[in-house]
């Protein structure tokens, strides 16, 4: 140790030093365990004791802080040697602090080294690092020491803001908005007390207003800012002093006022906060100010602000202000009570005694709804405008301030839950309408006194009972305008959308877990009708899709075996996601109905259920594994109950079903139908097995089915059976032109069926359009030759078949069926006299020709024609006949 101590004190040769040290250390060690085993001639304690002094005589003897600090650093891991000495360790950090600077440890700290004359030495060290502006090495001591760093910050802030000015930069409005708002995050990010950051923006608010008309109004808007922060770091603190708070309060709406007052009728003209941020995105005074108001804290908001004593009257109030100053603390004051800051605005006014009819008015508002005061307690002047109000009554009908409506907003909340016969609620809607700023409280207070007494408790306990619970027990109470209850309340409330939501799932999913003892409210014929109640609950919040994901979350808690609860939800669920077109909602609820049916409903086979969720959701395509699972159970049929399909969509999901998986259970299709009053559906049924008979001659050649007439009668009979009743249902459905077509397949049919019973073999069904006009020229009657064409709504020419008919084959029979039937129009007659001049004319031809020229009623192509074909015998009858004679003649001289 001695050689130790020569080296660093005379030699400096730290180095070796260091080495000797670790070997007294392992000598030390060693003697130490050796004592434990025998006596020793130098006993350990004595020794340690020595080097103890040895140690703390070198660092006293140091004769500059670079020896102190080397010397510290080859005591660092040694502190065992130290049994009542220095904290080397911190000691050593503290000397790499002030390594490059002027300032030295005090060597005293050594010899009367403690925690206490630490700190005292560290704070020394502070001072002076702050003094010559080393914040970063002053914040190191101080962390090192465990100082509070408040004067530091403080210290640093200040020379910042004295470098803004020494560089011209403080006149910039821009800068010391940034400045301030740096301050208070600094500030945070230091943690500093509450009391020094209040000091600091308090101290600097004095300085702002020191000049007040250098800027104008923005030195006023700067104080305003610095007070706001006093007063949001004030608050901070664990016991919030009130009176200082008021106090800084009431010098913020100094500003305001002054501000006001300063810009006269130019603000009340700007909309709201158009000064807050400038055009260029950047803060305002007053919109960082905002940012810190602390006017809504609860130390502040405290009930006895909304009580009418203390509060100036138009007798006790006092002039404190100026006229222009009045004028526009008024004006505020009403911009307060129109956003709802009630308790604010009672608390200006009673800082500078200083009257508000519109304040008056809502605070009694609510001293007779809470019953704090009766008529007779009220201010002079709120009575004898009750008074008033009723003498005009009586003089002319009230227009009542209730008004029904479905809006959601204040101002059209619907207001009919009690009688006017109440006088409370006549003075209430006295003073309402009396109100100009300010008016929707009133509304508030109105309707939540209306509340109180439809569920039998006081105005105080609805008004200040925690909104979730009060709404709770309004969705709880069952009564049937519950829902109309709880919406007012909501409103007058401001309920958040997620609670409403997360209260609605919660009634809802208790309500299907509750037996049906709800004295009859709950006594419901159908859970679709069930349904209904719920979806009334599902209303009251804003936002659907958060209902919807509130019930979907509420299906883990329902416990295990309540399947109908479960289902339910789900439907509800999906309703909620519906009307919002929310698919990711949709698609979560139709995967959950999956695997509840799936995992629970089809395994304990609860078919009803089953039922249940398909139609409740709806939602067919995507739910046809519950169709085959019906199906496959034979529990198809429950599925047509006419109850079960109001709006008419699932019998077409049915019959869709049916046609896609099962398309040869014709059976199951028409039952279907006919539940459902299908006919449309039945005919097309009916339609399709008739083309398949049709389709089954039609597979083989004819001349092979007329082999076996027996079964080609049997086929066309049932096909004509299936025709008639498709044509029946048709005509039940108004299906006018389906049901002529199958009418004229029918007559096609029989038609066959005859030809058959008669022995001709002629086919006429299954024909193709290439085929009809050859089939038509053969048939041997016009009837026949019409119930083709009909039936393949083909359009024959008509002219050649007569031609045929009648022309060549001298048919006249044919001629009158035709007449009866169609009008033989003039261009027939031309048609057929084209066709005779083509061919050569025989006398069989010609006669035919001359008697088919009788049928044309139209005189003059009577004549054409005849005197075409040279029928002179025919022209001069017509010449000479006294009624077409005279007729032609004229025709023939024009």
């Amino acid at each position: 140790m001695m050689e130790m101590y020569e080296l660093c004190m005379f030699f400096k040769n730290y180095k070796e030093a260091e080495a000797k040290l670790l070997e007294f250390q392992k000598n030390l060690e060693t003697l130490e365990t050796a004592a434990t085993r025998v006596h020793t001639v130098i006993p350990v304690p004595w020794l340690k004791e020595q080097v103890c002094f040895l140690l703390k005589l070198m660092l006293q003897q140091c004769r500059t802080q670079y020896e102190l600090g080397k010397l510290l650093q080859l005591f660092v891991g040694i502190e065992h040697l130290f049994s009542d000495g220095p904290d080397v360790k911190k000691l050593y950090v503290l000397s790499q602090i002030l390594k490059n600077t002027s300032i030295a440890i005090n060597p005293v700290i050594i010899t009367t080294y403690s925690l206490e004359n630490f700190q005292h030495e560290c704070k020394s060290v502070l001072e002076k690092l702050e003094m010559n502006g080393q914040f970063a090495l002053a914040r190191r001591v101080a962390e090192l020491a465990e100082l509070p760093v408040d004067n530091l910050v403080i210290e640093e802030v200040t020379q910042e803001m004295q470098t803004l000015k020494h560089i011209d930069q403080w006149s910039l409005k821009q800068a010391r908005i940034d400045f301030w708002k740096k301050c208070h995050e600094n500030f945070k990010k230091n943690s500093i007390s509450s009391k020094a950051a209040t000091s600091f923006f308090s101290a600097q608010a004095l300085v702002a207003c020191e000049y007040p008309t250098e800027e104008g109004p923005s030195s006023i808007e700067e104080r305003h800012l610095l007070l706001t922060l006093a007063g949001h770091w004030l608050a901070q603190e664990d016991l919030v002093p009130v009176e200082k708070l008021e106090e800084l309060e009431k010098q913020i709406w100094l500003c305001r006022i002054t501000r006001h007052t300063l810009r006269g009728c130019q603000e009340e003209m700007e909309p709201r906060f158009s000064q807050q941020i400038s055009t260029s995105g950047e803060l305002s005074f007053d919109s960082l100010a905002s940012e810190f108001s602390f006017s809504k804290l609860a130390a502040l908001n405290t009930s006895k602000y909304l009580e009418l004593n203390g509060l100036p009257s138009k007798e006790t109030c006092e002039d404190r202000l100026d006229w222009k100053e009045q004028k526009s603390l008024n004006f505020l004051i009403g911009r307060l009570l129109d956003d709802g800051c009630v308790q604010e605005a009672s608390r200006v006014c009673r800082y500078f005694h200083f009257y508000n009819q519109d304040v008056a008015l809502v605070l009694h508002c609510r001293a007779l709804a809470s019953g704090e005061a009766s008529v007779d307690d009220l201010h002079p002047e709120i009575h004898a405008l009750l008074q008033s109000a009723e003498l005009l009554e009586e003089e002319e009908p009230r227009i009542p301030l209730r008004k029904v409506s479905s809006s959601s907003s204040l101002d059209s909340q619907s207001f009919v839950m009690l009688p006017h016969s109440d006088e409370v609620v006549t003075n209430l809607e006295t003073l309402t309408r009396k109100c100009l700023h300010g008016k929707n409280y009133c509304r508030q207070v109105l309707c939540l006194y209306e509340l109180s007494k439809e569920l039998g408790c006081s105005y105080t306990d609805v008004a200040t009972q925690d909104g979730e619970a009060m709404l709770r027990a309004i969705l709880a109470s069952q009564q049937p305008n519950r829902c109309k209850q709880a919406q007012a309340f909501i409103s007058t409330q401001g309920l958040e959308p997620d609670t409403v939501a997360e209260l609605v799932a919660e009634e809802v999913t208790r309500e299907l877990l509750s037996p049906s003892e709800g004295a009859g409210h709950k006594q419901m014929s159908t859970p679709a009708e069930e349904s209904q109640t719920f979806l009334q609950l599902t209303t009251l919040c804003q936002d659907r899709t958060l209902v919807g994901m509130k019930l979907l979350d509420k299906i883990s808690s329902v416990p295990h075996g309540e399947l109908s609860c479960t289902t339910e939800l789900l439907i509800l669920a999906h309703h909620c996601f519906t009307l919002t077109c929310h698919m990711e909602g949709i698609i979560r609820v139709l995967k959950a109905a999956r695997l509840l049916t799936d995992n629970h409903l089809a395994p304990n086979e609860e078919y009803g259920l089953v039922v249940r969720l398909l139609t409740g959701i709806g939602r067919y395509n995507e739910m046809t594994y519950i169709f085959d699972l019906l199906h496959k159970k034979h529990y198809f049929e429950v599925l047509m109950r006419k109850k079960l399909d109001p709006s008419g969509t699932l019998k077409t999901a049915l019959l869709d079903y049916i046609k896609r998986f099962h398309p040869g259970d014709s059976e199951k299709h028409n039952m279907i139908a006919l539940c459902f009053s299908m006919c449309r559906e039945i005919g097309e049924n009916h339609e399709a097995a008739a083309c398949i008979q049709l389709k089954l001659i039609e597979s083989q050649p004819w001349e092979d089915s007329l082999k076996d007439g027996h079964q080609l009668k049997q086929l066309l009979l049932k096909a004509l059976t299936l025709m008639l009743d498709a044509a029946e249902s048709y005509a039940k459905d108004s299906c006018v032109r389906q049901a002529l077509h199958c009418h004229r397949l029918t007559k096609l049919l029989t038609l066959q069926i005859h030809f058959l019973n008669t022995g001709q073999n002629t086919m006429l069904i299954n024909l193709g359009h290439h085929r009809l006009m050859d089939c038509i020229m053969a048939l041997p009657r016009f009837y026949q030759a019409s119930i083709v064409a009909e039936a393949y709504d083909f359009v024959p020419d008509w002219a050649e078949i007569l031609y045929q008919q009648v022309i060549l084959k001298g048919d006249f029979n044919y001629l009158e069926e035709f007449k009866q039937q169609k009008l033989i129009n003039s261009s027939v007659f031309e048609e057929i006299s084209k066709k005779c001049k083509h061919q050569q004319p025989t006398d069989t031809v010609v006669k035919n020709l001359k008697k088919l020229l009788t049928y044309c009623e139209d005189v003059y192509l009577y004549y054409k024609l005849a005197y075409e074909h040279k029928f002179y015998d025919v022209v001069n009858v017509l010449l000479k006949d006294p009624q077409t004679g005279c007729c032609l003649k004229d025709m023939l001289a024009g």
